[in-house]
C-alpha cells in the first residue's frame, strides 16, 4: 500500500507556487492536489525567496503571480531562467494586457493563464503545458493566443463521434463498438479518423485526458 502511494506521488507534477496572495494560492494547492495530477511541494509568499526555493526544491512546473511587491513576477521569470535547471513556468495572473503577455513569452515562459479562468480550465491548461504545448490565455474581452481548452474541444465533434468516443472510453474495440451502435466496421473506423484529424492531440496523455470530460 506505501508503495502504491508513493508511485502514485510521483506520477504527479511537483508544483512551486509564487504568489502574495495568500488566500488564492491555499485555495490554488487545493485544486492542485485534488486533481490528482500536481502536488504542491512549496508556496512563497515573498517574491525575494523565489530563486532560492526554487533551487532548493527542484520544481518541474513553477507557477508565478504578475504583480507582487519587491520583484514582480516578471523580475522573478527572468532570474528562473537563468538556471540550469529546467522546468514549466506559467504564469497566473489578474491581468491580462497583451504587452504584459508578450513580455513574459520573451522571457520564456510556457504560458499565462488569468485568475477569473474556471478551475477545471486551469487543470487542464496546466496539463498541456506539461505536455509540452505553450498556452497563452488574454482574458474574456480578447480571443486566447492558442485555444487548449479540452472542454471547448467538444464542440468541433458531432453527436455520433462523441458517441464513439464514450465506446472508446470503455476499452472497446472498433468492432465492438460498431456491434454495440449499429454501425459497420469501416463506419466507426471513418469516424474514429475524422476524430483524431479534428483533435490533432500531440500526445496520448492529451487525448486521455480528454476522454475524462465526455
Amino acid at each position: 500500500m506505501a508503495l502504491r502511494y508513493y508511485l502514485i506521488y510521483k506520477m504527479r507534477t511537483k508544483t512551486l507556487i509564487i504568489d502574495d496572495h495568500l488566500l488564492f494560492t491555499e485555495g490554488l494547492n487545493l485544486l492542485l492536489s485534488e486533481s490528482g495530477k500536481f502536488t504542491v511541494i512549496g508556496q512563497v509568499s515573498d517574491s525575494r525567496h523565489a530563486l532560492h526555493n526554487f533551487l532548493k526544491l527542484t520544481p518541474e512546473l513553477v507557477l508565478v503571480d504578475y504583480n507582487m511587491p519587491y520583484l514582480n513576477g516578471l523580475d522573478v521569470v527572468k532570474e528562473l531562467m537563468q538556471q540550469v535547471h529546467s522546468c514549466k513556468v506559467v504564469v497566473l495572473s489578474m491581468y491580462a494586457e497583451r504587452k504584459d503577455i508578450e513580455a513574459f513569452k520573451s522571457a520564456g515562459v510556457n504560458g499565462y493563464l488569468t485568475k477569473t479562468m474556471p478551475s477545471q480550465q486551469i487543470i487542464d491548461a496546466l496539463c498541456a503545458v506539461i505536455d509540452g504545448e505553450e498556452i497563452f490565455e488574454t482574458g474574456q474581452k480578447e480571443k486566447s493566443y492558442i485555444v487548449n481548452d479540452l472542454f471547448s474541444m467538444k464542440s468541433k465533434l458531432s453527436t455520433r463521434e462523441l458517441e464513439i468516443l464514450r465506446e472508446v472510453k470503455k476499452g472497446l474495440t472498433t468492432e465492438q463498438i460498431a456491434q454495440n451502435i449499429n454501425l459497420s466496421y469501416y463506419t466507426v473506423e471513418t469516424h474514429r479518423r475524422n476524430i483524431k484529424k479534428k483533435l490533432n492531440f500531440k500526445s496520448k496523455k492529451r487525448f486521455y485526458d480528454f476522454l475524462e470530460t465526455i
